[in-house]
């Protein structure tokens, strides 16, 4: 803050407070609104959707068993590309989801679905005792795994690609709060007792965002929409909720300021000034980002 305001903190200037939803960065926020009356704590949307894309992982034992061994069969295996690209040359690898990356298991999923009897006679035609992830996947091929692959990608797919557009850069705070507001719409609409399940996850995930209604409300007001507003904890006069327009609701910049900053300052750097690191630092700040 000192870098920010030298001559003095203007603590009444801090509006937003956004981490990531860990128990030790909520006690943190609480200690820091004492400091800075008008501070909204949030925590990260998209972390958030991901927890519930987790909970999707963790209902189907079997397709998260056959997505983990599907990516292992190609591993170390040139024969088995050559395979699988003899048979199917059009159709990409299956993917190889990592579990910290929000979403990709869900894409994994959706994958699978949707080239399932292409994969399925690729996957038969390899040798089963050749590796025991063979094995396992051929195995995994049923009725019932096409089943819940079909009911996964229908009923929440939307997870997915909601984290991916909440990744985008330079969103106003309506848009980004209607795509949450989305997938709490379409989990509430699915049916079945896992779709209830998951639909409990993300209420419950979303009422434990101490800031969530909070941003919820000043979208409201700034969507033009007829609200009333508790000010009496934050004191936010009107020219602070205009501050809120563009407000982000995901760490997504923080994770890309990470691979800036290692661009910035890599090995092949000999004579790199501070005053030049400053100057780096603003253009990087200031250059616009295009999304795919």
């Amino acid at each position: 803050m000192n870098l920010l305001w030298p001559n003095k903190v203007e603590r009444e200037n801090v509006l937003l407070f956004l981490t990531d939803a860990a128990p030790y960065m909520v006690k943190a926020a609480k200690g820091l609104q004492v400091l800075y009356p008008k501070m909204i704590h949030a925590t990260c949307l998209a972390h958030a959707l991901h927890r519930v894309a987790e909970e999707v992982r963790e209902s189907y034992f079997d397709v998260d068993k056959l997505i983990a061994n599907g990516k292992k069969i190609f591993v170390k295996a040139p024969l088995r590309l050559q395979k699988f690209k003899e048979e199917a040359p059009s159709l990409p690898l299956p993917p190889k989801p990592i579990l910290t990356r929000w979403g990709t298991w869900l894409d994994a999923a959706d994958y699978y679905c949707t080239h399932y009897s292409v994969i399925e006679n690729i996957f038969m035609k390899f040798d089963r005792d050749d590796s025991s992830s063979i094995r396992t996947v051929q195995n995994l091929f049923s009725s019932t795994t096409s089943r819940n692959l079909a009911y996964i990608k229908s009923n929440f797919s939307v997870i997915s690609k909601s984290i991916i557009r909440l990744e985008a850069v330079g969103m106003q705070l309506c848009n980004a709060l209607q795509i949450v507001k989305k997938v709490e719409s379409e989990l509430h609409q699915a049916q079945g007792e896992v779709a209830v399940k998951i639909s409990a996850k993300l209420q419950n995930v979303l009422q434990r965002n101490p800031g969530y209604s909070t941003l919820c409300t000043i979208s409201d007001i700034l969507c033009g929409k007829e609200v009333e507003f508790d000010n009496s904890e934050l004191e936010l006069d009107a020219s602070d909720l205009t501050c809120f327009k563009y407000a982000p609701v995901t760490s997504c910049d923080v994770e890309r300021s990470f691979s800036k900053y290692k661009a910035i300052v890599s090995d092949n750097r000999r004579s790199f000034k501070f005053e030049n690191l400053k100057m780096h630092v603003v253009i990087q700040c200031n250059s616009t980002e295009k999304e795919d």
